[in-house]
């Protein structure tokens, strides 16, 4: 595994490269938020990850855990953890080194109806012989969020028994 730069919030604004998923849920924050902290169950309803294990403690800032894509493995660590609003982590290592720094950002507002907009953004900055390929690989990583972010929204409005 190679390390990674770890990144604060504010590393969002600088990022090189941030892409971003939304959706809408008729369901409320509360529900989303608990869909996205039930790290295990990630790959049934997220189409890139094929397995999540937790490295420790499963909430709160200061989690960690491990997480395997087709090609790849990221080791990641939590910076914000609020229930129904904001749920955020760096990463700290990944295999292959195709990144220098990695930021997730999920944020979750009410709406009107009240269900929630969810906006799940990507932020990294990738290893200089990686650059070209991520750069062209926006538009493909957009749609893998906005498809991951609207299956997020039916789990929320549907969960399993």
């Amino acid at each position: 595994m190679r390390t990674l730069q770890q990144q604060e919030l504010d590393w969002i604004e600088r990022a090189p490269v941030s892409v971003i998923g939304r959706a809408e849920s008729a369901a409320p924050p509360d529900a989303v938020f608990a869909v996205l902290a039930d790290h295990v169950r990630w790959p049934e309803w997220f189409p890139s990850v094929r397995k999540v294990e937790v490295l420790g403690p499963a909430t709160g800032v200061g989690a960690r855990r491990r997480v395997t894509v087709p090609g790849a493995v990221f080791e990641e660590e939590f910076i914000a953890w609020d229930p129904g609003v904001r749920w955020s982590f760096t990463g700290t290592a990944s295999r292959p080194g195709l990144l220098r720094s990695l930021v997730e950002d999920c944020r979750l507002e009410p709406t009107s109806t009240g269900g929630t907009a969810i906006a799940y953004g990507m932020h990294l900055a990738p290893a200089p012989l990686a650059a070209p390929l991520v750069r062209l690989a926006r538009g493909s990583l957009r749609k893998n969020l906005d498809r991951a972010m609207h299956q997020l929204a039916q789990r929320a409005e549907n969960p399993p028994n």
